[in-house]
């Protein structure tokens, strides 16, 4: 499913040139790319669905030790 979405987004700017019209003008070289947004999309959406598990432990205590110093 990541793969597939994050081809489909890819395919954007060759399938509809004309969607940058609504985007601000800063993030258009951004989006020009069909690569960057499909590489984007894909790591997104890895981290939606196969997100980092566990890790809140970890997070918790490396917030403690940065309060502590």
């Amino acid at each position: 499913m990541i793969v597939a979405v994050s081809i489909g987004i890819g395919m954007v700017p060759l399938v509809a040139p004309n969607f940058r019209q609504w985007m601000p003008h800063s993030i258009h070289p951004l989006i020009e790319s069909g690569i960057l947004l499909s590489s984007l999309t894909a790591v997104l959406l890895n981290l939606f669905f196969n997100g980092a598990r566990g890790d809140a432990a970890s997070a918790v205590e490396a917030a403690r030790q940065a309060e502590a110093h």
